[in-house]
């Protein structure tokens, strides 16, 4: 079992040395680097009020590109990107700030104090914690809504590979980059394509004109107008909490559910659902309790034998969440090697197109914060593993791990129930070794991390690995039944509309009662 675990040292590299704060006179340039090669990179900077971190948060003017470097900033729902470097300029007092360039760096954090007619130039630079493209595993952001700041430099600065935009964007080069000038989130893929229509996105195809916000026609009505086994349009359940979800499930045009979504936004705390089903049972006021319960939709659909992809990324409302800050890992088995016995457990994807596909046959870890790298036997999730009735297989989970946040527990799940759990420190004194799965019967599972944050949901979860005993899947009247009561209830829902509204909605709902029995 390899254990790879990285402690959280906030560290502010060149920039500021604890107890002895870098002293400027009006204004300060900031340059940064990665840390390990030393090159420019682009990141996100919050800055504030005082010596600590989460005062009032101060307005950054945009700046002028400087001779032939890149220097400015971008808008950010949260902080500003500074596209390498940035000439701030504030009132004199002491400000505190945090940096950061995605998952995979380390948050950097520190104060300075501006005087008057003084000018400095430092250079900060960010402590990459791990290199996943390195390790074959791509970022991609599956839904970004559309905006007038440049895509590229936001994702550049959340070193991120992959977004797929709502609507069609004129995704414009870096301002300021020369062309020769070396993109730092290599590779760099955006997908136009996409739309969003009442809790679903449609990857491909094209708009057909129906008004997304029309309650003349179900959005069950655009799905079944979708053609059966056409691979150039797929289509994602962004909010698992919808009333029509098991009408759209039960439709058969589903490949995929986002798992984390704008539910999940950075710095923010969401407790209800704004259009959907919420948690069962009596609330709890947990933060963390509306991510849970995507997860749990998600586990159900297992359960009911629903094979769709987990999904990840900001999600139609997620304009006050950095690009990226849910994103989904996808890779590729490595080829003609045993993945156990090498260091290298994934292989790259190379093109955006062999990434939508690995996206799509569940080849992923879905994350807002830890920087997970699972395999089951030595394969990465996706896999399905097929065995005969009377036979016990002998599985081996393995995790390589690398994290910034407090973590609460390591778990390993098989249909539903716990098989494993430890916390990071009894993982790490049992060698990193999880114990082996045994199993005789269909079955499904996942590898999870979930940390202590406290403004809602932060984990990690791989996408599941699937064990089919004579061919069949795993299914349990527990899950149906949890569909079965979903559906009732957006039955009662929908007595309250008009009976012309009603009778568009009828066709869609007898086929679900069909599906779900």
């Amino acid at each position: 079992m390899r254990f790879c675990f990285y402690a959280v040292i906030l560290m502010f590299a060149g920039l500021l040395l604890p107890g002895n704060p870098l002293r400027a006179a009006g204004q300060l340039t900031v340059l940064v680097t990665d840390e390990s090669t030393q090159l420019p990179v682009s990141a996100r900077l919050e800055v504030f009020r005082g010596e600590q971190v989460g005062g009032k948060l101060m307005p950054i003017r945009k700046t002028v590109p400087a001779g032939t470097g890149s220097s400015g900033t971008s808008p950010q729902s949260v902080g500003v990107v500074i596209d390498r470097s940035l000439e701030l300029s504030f009132p004199k007092g002491t400000y505190s700030f945090r940096m950061t360039r995605g998952p995979e760096y380390r948050v950097v954090r520190g104060h300075f104090v501006l005087e008057r007619e003084s000018f400095d130039e430092h250079k900060t630079a960010l402590p990459r914690m791990i290199d996943m493209a390195e390790q074959g595993w791509i970022s991609g952001d599956c839904c970004v809504p559309s905006s007038a700041n440049s895509l590229p430099l936001r994702m550049a600065a959340e070193d991120l590979h992959l977004a797929a935009v709502l609507g069609h964007v004129d995704a414009l080069p870096i301002a300021g980059r020369d062309a020769q000038d070396p993109i730092e989130n290599d590779p760099s893929w955006l997908r136009e394509d996409v739309f969003e229509d009442r809790g679903l996105v449609f990857y491909g195809g094209e708009q057909d004109g129906e008004s997304q916000s029309s309650v003349e026609q179900p959005v069950a009505s655009r799905l079944a107008r979708l053609p059966r086994g056409n691979d150039d349009v797929r289509v994602a359940i962004e909010n698992p909490f919808a009333w029509p979800l098991p009408v759209w499930i039960a439709s058969g045009r589903v490949d995929g559910i986002f798992v984390l979504g704008d539910w999940l936004q950075l710095d923010r705390k969401q407790y209800t659902v704004k259009d959907g089903r919420s948690p069962d049972g009596p609330r709890t006021g947990d933060a963390s309790e509306l991510g849970r319960f995507a997860e749990r939709v998600y586990w159900n659909l297992l359960e009911a034998g629903i094979r769709i992809a987990p999904l990840a990324g900001s999600g139609s409302g997620g304009r006050a969440t950095p690009v990226g800050y849910n994103r989904l890992y996808v890779a590729q088995q490595p080829d003609g090697r045993s993945a156990t016995a090498s260091q290298q457990i994934a292989a790259r994807v190379q093109s955006s197109e062999q990434w939508w596909q690995a996206a799509w046959n569940g080849q992923s870890v879905a994350t807002n914060g830890p920087m997970l790298q699972p395999t089951l036997d030595g394969k990465i999730p996706g896999h399905v593993f097929t065995a005969h009735s009377g036979e016990k297989i002998r599985l081996q989970p393995e995790v390589r791990l690398s994290v910034r946040d407090p973590v609460d527990y390591l778990e390993v799940i098989r249909n539903g129930r716990v098989h494993y759990s430890a916390r990071l420190d009894e993982f790490a004194k049992a060698g990193g070794v999880i114990e082996p799965i045994e199993i005789e019967e269909s079955s499904w599972v996942v590898i999870r991390v979930v940390t202590r944050y406290e403004d809602h949901f932060r984990a990690a979860m791989s996408a599941p690995w699937y064990i089919d005993v004579d061919g069949k899947r795993r299914k349990t009247k527990e899950a149906t039944a949890f569909f079965q009561d979903w559906l009732r209830q957006y039955e009662q829902r929908l007595k309250k509309r008009t009976s012309d509204e009603i009778s568009k909605h009828v066709p869609y709902i007898r086929a679900a009662r069909a599906f779900w029995q």
